[in-house]
């Protein structure tokens, strides 16, 4: 299997042979990321690293200007947790375990939330 991206040919196989890649190698393992001129709309899809593919482009973009590098939106910011409630801890015995001697082991825990407490 080969895929022809800026120019370059990205072999993949499990032989291991002399000229194939595999995915140790490459800058993203297992992924591909797609990068995009707006000027000349030329689109590469690899799995090198980007700002290389991009300098190789750039050097050679025939658009009037010179090359601009599309970027794409951003994911949406993730939302804040909502405010913790604190709790007024009752703190209670718990039997967690008997030894083989027989003695019983005991934790502190609050009744409320379950949480270790001292």
């Amino acid at each position: 299997m080969a895929l022809a991206v800026a120019g370059r040919f990205l072999t993949g196989g499990s032989g291991g042979g002399a000229g194939e890649t595999t995915a140790q190698s490459h800058a993203y393992p297992g992924r591909v990321i797609k990068v995009s001129c707006e000027a000349c709309g030329w689109v590469a899809i690899t799995s090198q690293p980007v700002n290389d593919v991009w300098r190789e482009h750039e050097a050679g973009c025939p658009a009037f200007g010179g090359a601009v590098r599309h970027l794409p939106d951003l994911p949406p910011l993730r939302r804040l947790l909502p405010q913790v409630n604190l709790c007024r801890h009752r703190p209670v015995r718990r039997q967690i375990a008997v030894t083989p001697s027989g003695a019983k082991k005991y934790a502190v825990m609050c009744e409320l939330c379950g949480r270790l407490v001292g």
